[in-house]
C-alpha cells in the first residue's frame, strides 16, 4: 500500500468532484495539476480563500513508501523532491509531522526521532492535516 500524509488547504475533495470520473477512484491530492486531473485541479483551486495567503503550496506530503516530499500548487507544479534526512517507513512505525508556519517549514519524525526539515520554506496561510492511502485489490 501507498500512504501519503501531510498538509493541505482546507478544501472539499468530494464536493462537486466525482470520485469515479474525476479522481478515477484514487484520491491523491498531492498529484493534482492542470496536466494531471485538470477537472479536479480547477475545482480545488476555485475553493481558494483569503486565509490561504500568498503561498502557492496547496498540498505538501510525506510519501511513506520512498520518503520523498511531494508539493503541488494544483496548477502547473507537482514536485517530488529529495530532502536531507529522507528515509522511507519500512513496515510498521510512527511518522510525525511538525508544521512551523512562522518559518514556513514541515519537519518529519520517524519513531519519535527527527529526520529533518522536509519542506524548507514557502508554507503559509491556512492548512489542515490529511492522509491518503492507496491499496491494490487482490
Amino acid at each position: 500500500s501507498f500512504v501519503d500524509l501531510g498538509v493541505i488547504r482546507p478544501v472539499s475533495l468530494t464536493n462537486d468532484i466525482n470520485l469515479r470520473a474525476d479522481w478515477r477512484g484514487n484520491v491523491v491530492p498531492v498529484c493534482v495539476s492542470s496536466d494531471h486531473k485538470p477537472a479536479v485541479s480547477e475545482k480545488l483551486r476555485s475553493q481558494r480563500t483569503a486565509k490561504w495567503g500568498d503561498s502557492d503550496i496547496h498540498c505538501c506530503s510525506y510519501d511513506c513508501y520512498n520518503g520523498r516530499c511531494g508539493v503541488t500548487d494544483w496548477d502547473t507544479k507537482v514536485i517530488d523532491h529529495e530532502w536531507r534526512g529522507r528515509e522511507r517507513l519500512d513496515g510498521s512505525g510512527t511518522i510525525g509531522l511538525l508544521l512551523d508556519l512562522d518559518e514556513g517549514t514541515l519537519s518529519v519524525f520517524k519513531n519519535h526521532l527527527r529526520l529533518g526539515v522536509m519542506k524548507g520554506g514557502g508554507l503559509s496561510g491556512e492548512y489542515c492535516w490529511f492522509v491518503s492511502v492507496l491499496t491494490s485489490c487482490v
